[in-house]
């Protein structure tokens, strides 16, 4: 019985997760980015019906190796932005001005964001990489 509660914990936990993503809109993949340059990195919650008040998110850029880029969940790379996610009200996208380091290597590179939330009546802390 108490796998059953656990793995019912673990479902409705999964649930909301999947049900709070945070994607990067812009810029889009292929895009160049000039190191030295600033650019404006669009992210977009998605809708939630559960009561949802955002920490923080953090923006990462990866350089990738020839083998690919890691997933977000296990590397960011250089961190351009961590900070508040403050969409204006009513609205669930934000945009937030990055620089891209003057040093970061030319080549295929992989943006990552991951947002920080606490969601439910009770306000559990989660997570969601993009």
């Amino acid at each position: 019985m108490h796998f059953v509660k656990t793995l019912l914990c673990l479902a409705t936990f999964l649930g909301f997760v999947m049900a709070q993503s945070m994607q990067i809109v812009s810029p889009p993949p292929g895009t160049s980015l000039t190191p030295g340059k600033n650019v404006t990195v669009e992210l977009q919650a998605a809708d939630s019906t559960s009561n949802i008040d955002f920490v923080a998110v953090v923006i990462g850029l990866q350089s990738c190796s020839s083998t690919g880029c890691y997933p977000p969940n296990v590397a960011l790379g250089t961190i351009l932005y961590q900070g508040p996610f403050t969409p204006p009200a009513g609205q669930l996208t934000a945009n937030i001005s990055v620089m891209v380091p003057s040093s970061f290597a030319s080549g295929t590179a992989q943006l990552g964001v991951i947002n920080f939330y606490l969601i439910g009546v009770s306000f559990s802390l989660c997570c969601n990489f993009g």
